[in-house]
């Protein structure tokens, strides 16, 4: 390797390092306020009534939880990675219009992620979402890793993987 190209390699590293910190540090800032108990959601029903509790689900394996709407546009690019992730997912669709809606554009995408929808944005005034998408972790009975804006899938499994790892 010559050496122009080991110096802008270098700094590319650098440059990805420093993104990686300035992100985390800004989902530590966003996520400051955020409970960690899931008992703050209560009692959820997804799009067809079944009832899910997540602090049980989440105790088994660590569950994404994706708070997202029909009308955010980062959304349209992050749900098609959330529908490949392959672990438990159970999203939030806020202001989204009323369940038929919801599950037509579900249907319209191809998505199989299970939702609840948040019509009234009840459920993301008690976490203090602000920013959608938001994803989180939950694992055992609590919030873990959340993170606003455009998330890749490897960053989903990254956190899927560090929750894991604080569950030994």
């Amino acid at each position: 390797m010559s050496r122009p190209w080991r110096k802008r390699l270098r700094s590319a590293i650098g440059y990805l390092l420093l993104l990686a910190v300035v992100v985390t540090a800004v989902d530590l800032w966003r996520s400051r306020d955020m409970p960690t108990a899931l008992a703050v959601l209560g009692p959820l029903a997804i799009l067809g009534g079944e009832e899910v509790d997540l602090a049980e689900l989440s105790r088994e394996e660590p569950v994404l939880i994706y708070v997202w709407a029909s009308w955010c546009g980062v959304c349209r690019f992050v749900s098609p990675m959330v529908n490949l992730v392959g672990a438990p997912v159970v999203s939030i669709a806020i202001a989204s219009g009323p369940d038929a809606r919801v599950a037509g554009y579900l249907a319209h995408h191809g998505y199989d992620f299970a939702v609840v929808n948040d019509e009234h944005n009840i459920l993301a005034r008690r976490l203090g979402i602000q920013i959608t998408p938001t994803l989180l972790v939950a694992t055992k009975g609590e919030l873990k890793y959340a993170t606003t804006g455009f998330t890749t899938l490897p960053g989903m499994y990254l956190r899927l993987w560090l929750a894991r790892l604080g569950r030994d």
